[in-house]
């Protein structure tokens, strides 16, 4: 025979029962007890055939193996159960009402008494069956762990007679023996390793089989109701501690052995060393009946019977509960060994009213090695716990982390669940389920910054939950929030949801900046930028324009080839490198909107582009835009270095503007004014002179007033104002008018000293003697003797200076009529392309002379090409465009073919001599030269024959 493995949930829960009414509720006690406290187990029916097979029976005790349940019936069946609660075997061993059942380690046998007396021990996978008949109803059983691997096959047994027997098999069948016996009767025995502990009426006591001794005895709690009453409980929870609950006393007896079972409660076979002594560990009192006791990790879960105020006035030993109807749920209890409770659960057993505390009993799986940790067991090695009653069986079963978790989303601790789960590695679509609760909830409270910062922890790398999410988000308008938030790998995304959340964070001033962090670290390979702009243009207005979406936008502009309106908004945020963005992409003619801005980031390169781009953006651009920025920065200064630019590059280019570029001057470059006057022939001297004179430049004034021909004006203001004779001469020296030096002589004999620094300055522009003359006598003149001293010095110096000029002059002007001369006596050579080429092959046979010709006429070639047109040879009289020779031309206008004027020159050679070398001598006064030639030169044949 089978049975089923345990299943995660066993049987089915209340809420799926439907003889479960409103009140049946596992919440907490009804004491008031707080309700935040968490609790430590729970709980649900067990279904399968249970119902059916107790509808007209009635439970009386069960027992639990790692394998199997055995529950045990008023009637006397043994219905053998897997974990479901579906019935797999029926023993039909008993007459009378079952009282105890006990299975060994390996659950292959299962033993059983009963009120008719018997004790029978039955094989599950067999047909061996043992039965033991007695005249006394039997209560207790306990198998030897080891019963289905030893042959000794032994066990004990007890009922009402009293005695505790002691059974073992032997060559001729069971041997019997009387462990104990005088002291009432049996009520309950357990059996671990080698240790047996039973109680009757005086106690508890502990017999070990490995030395065949009596161990301790520990005394039954004054007050406590009769075993017949009220059951006691004994339960190992390893093999060195035994609990007691007897009424409402609770021991704890530590048995000090060499333990060689595993901790916790695991069980491992081998002789034991005997027991030296035994202590309680523990001992409390309850205000409840204790109807079924258990180990829970460190602590103790206790079936706890509420008594009524009927039953607190009563003594214990003498009365119990009684079935009135009104009996209370029965409750698990979890307590410390110092009876600290950690956990209340009240029960909603079926027909609870009518029952009492002895109706009720507790058993628990095998506990499995030590897998209890901070409170909690390792997952699969929880044990279940079964609270029976006639009618009904609950199961217990310790909260698992996924319990704990779903019990702080119910009390909204998100927090705590998502680093519960974190903490113990819980499963992916646990993990799933609570991020979607935590951010819903948090959607619901509007807590949508929070929700955004935890979708990356929560979401983690799935991608759908986060399609999910953020649509979720764009759908409540909070999707701005989220988009920083947003992954870009691992995972990466749809491009529609980048592109989404881009439109939702430009339309959202507040989240622009955001918008222009995601444009600069958002990999370009996520979102296409084409659907993004064609989203935000049409909804653009001047009140959501931000620095921010500024360059965002110009970002995008830049990756696609809109570098026009990227430029745009790169001015108006006025970026430094908007000035290389110019050149890169050569958007000078964009540049005339923009004026100002460039003005602004840098004066320098602004201008500079401006004036080379001066046909682009013509000066009344540049101007109007400046006079227009206003407040927005010192346009006046903007104007003045744009203007003094372009009038250092084109003087004229801004002439109408040259008013304007006066009062500039006057206000930031007063040194430039007077250049600029002087230079310029465009603006209005009233308005200058106006300007000069509210400033009080009196050098400006005296030219303008110069300029206006109110000369006499003018040299008033450098003389009197200024005081400045130098400027005053220069003035008068400008103007090239005998009536202004009379003027300036005029004025300064009112002024002694400047009659004196007027004779300093009379070489070369006054006659000292004129202004001696106009001088009124009896005038004092400081240091006039240094002065006049000086003017006969500078006279002499300059008479010397001018002879010595006119010799100069004289000698260069004879040099270089002489070099005229002989120049004009030189000959040149214009060679013909067909005779030049034949006179390449016969150079080594033409003389000297001529090939001294030849180079002196490349030399020439640039002076003339060829003679006039209808020019004529002096010798053949044939024109020059009949014969294809080359020509020898003089300056004397005499022309010859070249092979006429060598036949020529060889038959005068002899007697005129051409070539004498008297000639050689004309070269004598010229200056040296590199075009000298080594030989005698060519003469005009026509010329030197009549000259001799």
């Amino acid at each position: 025979m089978q049975m089923s493995p345990i299943p995660p949930e066993n049987g089915r829960d209340y809420h799926e029962d439907e003889a479960l009414d409103d009140e049946s509720d596992f919440s907490a006690a009804e004491d008031g007890e707080d309700e935040e406290d968490e609790p430590k187990l729970k709980y649900q029916r067990m279904g399968g055939s249970l119902s059916s097979l107790l509808a007209n029976d009635a439970a009386t005790c069960i027992a639990v193996s790692e394998r199997m349940i055995a529950l045990g019936t008023h009637c006397g069946a043994i219905h053998i159960l897997d974990f479901l609660g579906n019935q797999v075997k029926e023993l039909r061993s008993h007459k009378a009402a079952v009282n105890g059942l006990c299975f060994d380690i390996d659950g292959e046998f299962i033993g059983s008494c009963s009120d008719d007396g018997s004790v029978v021990i039955s094989s599950l996978f067999t047909d061996e069956k043992r039965k033991f008949e007695y005249h006394r109803p039997m209560k207790a059983i306990a198998l030897d762990p080891d019963y289905s691997r030893k042959l000794s096959k032994r066990f004990v047994a007890g009922g009402l007679a009293g005695q505790l027997i002691f059974y073992m098999k032997k060559w001729f069948g069971y041997q019997e023996q009387i462990l104990h016996s005088g002291e009432g009767p049996i009520h309950a025995v357990t059996w671990r390793t080698s240790l047996i502990a039973w109680a009757n009426d005086t106690g508890v006591k502990v017999y070990d089989t490995a030395t065949d001794q009596r161990v301790t005895f520990i005394e039954r709690p004054r007050g406590s109701p009769h075993p017949e009453l009220l059951l006691p409980h004994l339960v190992w929870q390893d093999d060195a501690l035994l609990i007691i609950g007897w009424g409402t006393s609770v021991k704890i007896a530590s048995l000090r052995v060499n333990p060689r079972g595993g901790a916790n409660g695991s069980y491992m076979p081998g002789p034991v060393s005997s027991v030296n002594n035994v202590d309680i560990v523990a001992s409390f009192q309850t205000n409840y009946y204790i109807s079924g006791i258990a180990p829970f990790g460190d602590s103790l879960a206790i079936l706890a019977y509420i008594r009524g105020e009927e039953d607190g006035e009563k003594d214990f030993s003498s009365a119990a509960p009684t079935r009135q109807g009104n009996a209370h749920r029965p409750e698990v209890r979890v307590v410390t060994w110092t009876n600290d409770e950690l956990a209340t659960d009240a029960l909603p057993v079926h027909g609870f009213e009518h029952y009492k505390a002895k109706d009720y009993c507790l058993s628990h799986t095998p506990l499995s090695g030590g897998s209890f940790i901070n409170g909690r067991w390792t997952a699969g090695d929880e044990p279940l716990y079964y609270v029976v009653s006639p009618k009904d069986i609950v199961i217990a079963k310790p909260r698992d982390t996924e319990d704990h978790i779903n019990w702080l989303l119910e009390h909204g601790w998100f927090d705590k669940a998502v680093t519960e789960i974190e903490v113990t590695h819980g499963r992916k679509e646990l993990f799933e389920e609570v991020a979607s609760r935590y951010l819903e909830h948090l959607l619901a409270e509007k807590k949508y910054s929070e929700a955004a910062e935890l979708c990356p922890k929560l979401l983690q790398g799935s991608a759908s939950a986060w399609e999910r999410w953020i649509i979720r988000f764009a759908q409540l308008r909070q999707l701005p929030i989220l988009a920083r938030y947003m992954p870009t790998e691992k995972p990466k995304l749809s491009d529609t949801l980048y592109e989404l959340a881009l439109v939702a964070l430009a339309l959202n001033p507040n989240y622009h900046k955001d918008f222009l962090s995601a444009v600069k670290n958002w990999p370009r390979s996520v979102y296409s930028v084409v659907p993004v702009l064609s989203e935000i243009e049409p909804q653009l207005r001047a009140s959501l324009m931000t620095d921010d979406l500024k360059e965002a936008l110009a970002e995008l502009y830049v990756r696609t080839g809109q570098n026009e309106k990227a430029f745009s908004f790169f001015a108006d945020l006025l970026k430094p490198g908007v000035f290389d963005f110019i050149e890169r992409h050569s958007l000078h003619a964009s540049v005339r909107e923009k004026v100002v801005q460039l003005m602004m980031l840098d004066s320098k390169r602004a201008t500079s582009i401006l004036i080379q781009q001066r046909d682009l953006i013509t000066p009344a651009d540049v101007v109007s835009q400046l006079l227009k920025a206003g407040d927005k920065c010192d346009f006046r200064y903007f104007l003045y270095l744009y203007l003094h630019a372009l009038f250092e590059a084109s003087p004229h280019a801004g002439r109408d503007f040259h008013d304007m570029q006066v009062e500039l001057y006057a206000d930031y470059d007063p040194k430039m004014l007077l250049p600029f006057l002087r230079s310029s022939q465009h603006y209005t001297l009233e308005k200058a002179q106006e300007i000069c004179v509210k400033k009080g430049f009196l050098k400006e004034q005296a030219f303008i007033l110069g300029r206006m021909g109110n000369t006499k004006q003018a040299l008033a203001v450098i003389i009197n104002d200024l005081g400045d004779m130098e400027e005053a001469l220069e003035f008068a020296s400008m103007q090239n008018d005998d009536d202004v030096w009379e003027e300036l002589i005029k004025q300064s004999t009112q002024r002694p000293e400047m009659i004196g620094r007027l004779l300093e300055h009379t070489v070369g522009n006054l006659d000292p003697l004129h202004i001696v003359n106009v001088v009124p006598d009896g005038v004092e003149i400081p240091r006039l003797r240094d002065r006049l001293v000086k003017i006969i010095t500078d006279y002499r110096t300059e008479t010397s200076l001018r002879h010595g000029c006119n010799d100069i002059l004289k000698t260069d002007i004879v040099n270089l009529l002489v070099k005229c001369y002989n120049e004009a006596r030189h000959a040149i050579y214009i060679s013909n392309e067909e005779e030049e080429a034949r006179n390449k092959r016969d150079d080594k046979r033409k003389p000297e002379p001529l090939a001294r010709a030849q180079t002196l006429s490349l030399k020439n070639m640039d002076l003339k090409s060829k003679t006039r047109s209808g020019g004529r040879c002096c010798m053949c009289f044939d024109p020059f465009t009949i014969q294809s020779v080359s020509v020898v031309v003089f300056f004397c206008c005499h022309a010859y073919h070249m092979n006429c004027y060598m036949d020529s020159a060889n038959t005068f050679s002899d007697d005129q001599g051409v070539h004498d070398d008297s000639d050689d001598n004309e070269y004598d006064d010229e200056e040296e030269s590199d075009e000298r030639p080594s030989g005698p030169r060519f003469r005009c044949i026509l010329c030197t024959n009549a000259a001799r």
